[in-house]
């Protein structure tokens, strides 16, 4: 068997089976369930730096087949032990039953899993050069983990740096390079220690230093940059003005939300809360993502009783809506943020990135493609539609008086957060503030609440704006541009809870490098990995 990777010995390599093979695949897995601890919870954002290396161990010596089962094992365990709560999103809301809801995560899970594996195949790759192996390893799992986020409309829950959003000063440099640059680094870190580990066993204790001291400096350069940014951009979140805003946080149960016999009754607790949050005099109070149990506009009765709730409250709201057009109900629906300024309805935003099987069902018009038993996932009459590109909504810093400054807030709504993109776009189309409603109602009291926030908390550092973010049922809360989550809610909390917002001038915020340049590296990385992979299949005698 011909030899591949960083160190071409046989020691970790599989022998056909028996006891041999059980090592490396426990390696594997291993390696994926560090990476599902460094997220929330518990959130040992560490371990991001070495969840990598395990797989590297039981990889490197293989073939290039049995390099990406191993790789596929990996990313099994990251999904089956991170994504646990949409079984439950399935089994519960979409009636589908406990087994078809584990069968459909356990098919996701195969497919999220070809990414590492991918990896690990790459990192077979035969190179004189070991630093070239470390650097290009890298490159692999960056370049892969940007294409995760585009292929079937992208879905990337727990990426490898995501975690370092967690430390005040290891995710700063996302200003620079963006998500996808810091995963690049953390890989390289990964690399770099199974390097020295390598070395180490094969020429003794000295041999590793170079590599570990390299993942040393690495690490060290990082954190003095992140912590001379996290010092700078909490500074100027202290000395910014802020303005109160006020969070509706229901905790409406997703399995009554669209039960008519219920509506009177949830209507009720949005008129309280709503009515608690006006006695604050908010700057704005924000609404969770599709708050009301209703199609605006066409219930007339429910329309009818928000305009009058707006009205009686005035300043200024921004409320979750279901909206459609004239032709509704053979129109698809909107998923609308819609802003109240005065008690009067005005501009919206309508999500554009829209959730596969729970707000669209993919390919649905295709006749031989077929997705009825999904439809219980989708509560309104209906799908959604994706909205088109709009300006971001304005509001006036200090409503009343004139010539006050004007603030643009930029919208995300839910799982438009976890794309880093968006953010980018909104913010190049002027936004001061980035908007995060939310309805985490699926997820129960899942892991899942906290890993969304996370990511949201990273779109907060590229961009170097504020978010505000609120949810039906939690997590809602006020992010620093330095990533700092402030005010943060208890999961499934009912009530209106102030969250005081900075809201930096634009002279003090600008527009980071990330924003600029946008992924200046990631589709070079992906270009790369195509590169890589035509290189590995060239070396036919070690597949």
């Amino acid at each position: 068997m011909a030899e591949t990777g960083f160190r071409k010995k046989e020691g970790l390599t599989f022998k056909g089976g028996g006891r041999t093979l059980a090592g490396p695949l426990m390696l594997a897995a291993l390696g994926g369930l560090l990476q599902t601890l460094s997220w929330p919870a518990p959130g040992w954002w560490p371990l991001c730096f070495v969840a990598l290396t395990p797989l590297i161990l039981a990889a490197d010596g293989q073939t290039g087949r049995r390099a990406f089962w191993l790789g596929w094992v990996y990313g099994l365990v990251l999904s089956m032990t991170s994504l646990p709560w949409l079984a439950g999103v399935l089994a519960g809301y979409g009636g589908l039953g406990f087994g078809l809801g584990w069968l459909i995560l356990i098919l996701l899970s195969a497919y999220l899993a070809l990414y590492p594996a991918l990896f690990a195949w790459l990192s077979t790759l035969r190179t004189p050069w070991p630093l070239g192996w470390a650097l290009a390893s890298a490159t692999a799992w960056a370049g892969l983990d940007w294409l995760k986020n585009w292929v079937f409309t992208g879905f990337n829950w727990t990426p490898l740096a995501g975690p370092l959003a967690l430390s005040p000063e290891m995710g700063q440099a996302a200003d620079l390079f963006g998500f996808y640059g810091l995963g690049f680094f953390a890989a390289l870190v990964n690399m770099f220690l199974a390097a020295a580990f390598f070395r180490r066993l094969d020429r003794g204790a000295a041999a590793g230093r170079p590599w570990l001291l390299a993942a040393l400096i690495l690490a060290a350069t990082a954190f003095g940059y992140g912590r001379f940014r996290h010092e700078q951009w909490e500074s100027r979140t202290q000395r910014a003005d802020a303005r109160l805003v006020m969070a509706i946080q229901p905790a409406v149960d997703q399995n009554l939300k669209w039960d008519e016999f219920h509506r009177a009754q949830l209507l009720d607790r949005y008129e309280s809360l709503a009515r608690q949050a006006a006695r604050f005099t908010p700057w704005l109070v924000l609404w969770p993502e599709t708050a009301l149990p209703f199609v605006f506009d066409h219930d007339r009765q429910e329309t009818e009783w928000l305009r009058h709730l707006a009205a009686d409250l005035g300043g200024q709201s921004l409320i979750g809506v279901t909206a459609a057009g004239e032709d509704w109900p053979e129109a698809a629906l909107h998923n609308r943020m819609l802003l109240f300024e005065d008690g009067r309805p005005g501009p919206w935003y309508d999500k554009r990135h829209l959730v596969p099987f729970g707000e669209y069902l993919p390919g649905d018009w295709l006749p031989f493609l077929r997705w009825d038993f999904l439809r219980g996932l989708i509560k309104a009459a209906g799908t959604y539609s994706p909205g088109p590109p709009r300006p971001p909504l304005e509001l006036p810093l200090d409503p009343g008086r004139a010539g006050s400054r004007r603030v643009r807030l930029g919208l995300m709504i839910c799982f438009e957060s976890t794309f880093p993109y968006l953010a980018r776009e909104r913010v190049l189309a002027g936004a001061d503030l980035l908007v995060v409603p939310t309805n985490d109602g699926w997820f129960g009291r899942s892991r899942a609440p906290a890993q969304h926030l996370l990511q949201a908390a990273m779109r907060a550092i590229e961009t170097r704006r504020p978010l505000v973010r609120v949810g039906n049922t939690g997590i809602s809360a006020v992010i620093h541009p330095s990533g700092t989550i402030n005010q943060a809610t208890e999961l499934m909390a009912v009530g209106a809870f102030p969250l005081l917002t900075p809201l930096p001038p634009p002279e003090e915020t600008g527009l980071t490098f990330f924003v600029r340049r946008g992924h200046l590296l990631a589709p070079w990385l992906a270009a790369l990995t195509g590169l890589l992979a035509v290189l590995r299949l060239s070396q036919k005698a070690t597949r």
